[in-house]
């Protein structure tokens, strides 16, 4: 946990120690997550879940050339939508419902601009570090007599009914940035942690994501 906590850290401060002109901007977005995992449910389906994305960002200039460096703090939800069956009770029951979970995520990228009219194309790509903070599992269980719906909220700890709490990965992106300091990308989050407590179980965070975002000053 304490190795976790310094990874997270370096993360974080690695660009307060780079000389490089600074700029501030913002974003918001969306998040089109599916959550790799395996469950108790049999002929398990997953499929992509929309969720928003707001964050602030600090992008610096590394010298005369075409790199920069944006370090970056997201509030994002991920997971998934989820059906199968529940077997558990002896009696085969079908369920259907969403997973979601809410992450405090500090993505750190390095990307190569190119001048393109009145703007850049740029792309590039880094590690990222994130915080669980929330979430919650709502399923419909489609029973005999009535459709029965569950609404439980997500733990994150060490304990066989909740997720690891803090997570990594990369992250790959590209987009279009105007002189004047506003953006849009799409990118690419790959969870490289397996954040299930169970031996035998997997679980780990995959998400497309669309922002839109403004650079308080012009150029990179």
């Amino acid at each position: 946990m304490i190795k976790n906590r310094l990874l997270l850290l370096i993360i974080i401060l690695l660009p307060i120690c780079t000389i490089g002109q600074v700029k501030f901007g913002v974003q918001g977005g969306f998040s089109l997550s599916k959550t790799e995992m395996n469950t108790s449910f049999s002929d398990l389906t997953l499929n992509y879940k929309l969720g928003p994305l707001v964050g602030v960002m600090v992008g610096m200039n590394l010298g005369e050339t075409n790199l920069s460096l944006m370090q970056e703090i997201n509030y994002v939800f991920k997971g998934a939508k989820i059906s199968g069956r529940d077997d558990s009770q002896g009696t085969a029951v079908q369920v259907s419902g969403s997973h979601t979970t809410r992450y405090m995520e500090f993505p750190l990228n390095i990307l190569y601009y190119l001048p393109a009219g009145n703007g850049h194309f740029f792309f590039g790509g880094g590690p990222y570090a994130a915080l669980g903070i929330g979430g919650k599992n709502k399923f419909t269980y489609e029973l005999a007599t009535a459709p029965e719906v569950e609404d439980v909220s997500v733990e994150f700890g060490s304990g066989s009914n909740q997720i690891k709490g803090f997570d990594y990965g990369v992250q790959g992106q590209l987009g279009y940035k105007l002189g004047y300091g506003s953006y849009v990308r799409a990118f690419y989050s790959h969870g490289l942690a397996n954040l299930s407590n169970l031996d035998g179980y997997t679980y780990s965070n995959r998400y497309f994501g669309l922002s839109f975002g403004y650079f308080f000053g012009s150029g990179k």
